[in-house]
């Protein structure tokens, strides 16, 4: 049986070493090896206290012509730790932190979005005011030839980019996190998420700061005694708390 080692395989029965690509396929064998997913060493004799002995891979790969010697062995052994290394934080980061970007990048687009569709308006008012905003007057104005047209479909693009940002959030979270997906729903789950910082920081949070995530200013304010006690931040996007008469959101 072979055993796989960082630097390549061990035949457990005739004893015989041979090397098994270069730094990226033995980062993927460390990968690998770190999971428990894949046995580390060949069969073991005891030592003296009757535990077993792992066996010398520096020994075995410099004998078996694998390295030329103990610098080369450190040299590809340093590149496949890096390499190794920059797999796990790739991995740690993983959809967390995608959720994350995604957020902010669902905020970029709706501050363009807003401030483009603002001066299409003022840009449609010096022709023709067609009581049109925002969306609906994008789609009157594509068919325009002319600057105001290209304008306008771009407009319409951001828009089509925001609505896929958004469905791919939502889809995302929901895998991620869904119990809180469920209960709050998927995009301010998001949101809570990105706010905290990741979703293990949300999920050691107090109550109390969770209430106010997102109203920071009203609340230091609130400290320095410049203004009352705010009662709620983002979590007044759900329904349950937007919804609720106001003597009773707190």
């Amino acid at each position: 049986m072979k055993i796989i080692t960082w630097f390549g395989y061990i035949d457990d029965e005739s004893g015989e070493v041979s090397r098994g690509g270069g730094s990226e396929e033995a980062a993927v064998r460390l990968m690998g090896i770190s999971g428990g997913s894949i046995p580390t060493s060949p069969r073991t004799a005891p030592s003296a206290s009757g535990s077993a002995v792992q066996p010398d891979l520096r020994r075995l790969a410099l004998e078996a012509g694998l390295f030329p010697g103990d610098s080369d062995y450190n040299s590809a052994l340093r590149t496949a730790a890096l390499d190794f290394a920059k797999g796990k934080l790739r991995a740690s980061a993983g959809a967390e932190a995608d959720l994350l970007q995604a957020v902010e990048a669902l905020d970029d687009l709706n501050e363009v979005i807003n401030a483009l569709e603002e001066r299409l308006y003022e840009w449609s008012r010096l022709t023709d005011d067609r009581g049109l905003r925002g969306g609906p007057l994008a789609e009157a104005l594509a068919e325009e030839e002319g600057s105001i047209g290209v304008f306008a479909r771009s407009v319409l693009d951001l828009r089509e980019a925001r609505e896929s940002t958004q469905s791919g959030l939502e889809t995302a979270t929901a895998q991620i996190a869904p119990n809180l997906s469920n209960l709050a729903g998927p995009l301010l789950a998001a949101r809570m998420i990105s706010r905290a910082g990741g979703l293990k920081r949300l999920s050691g949070m107090p109550a109390s700061a969770i209430q106010v995530m997102g109203a920071e200013k009203a609340l230091f304010k609130h400290l320095r005694g410049k203004a009352p006690s705010p009662k709620h931040g983002m979590i007044y996007r759900h329904p349950a708390v937007g919804g609720t008469a106001r003597r009773l959101r707190g």
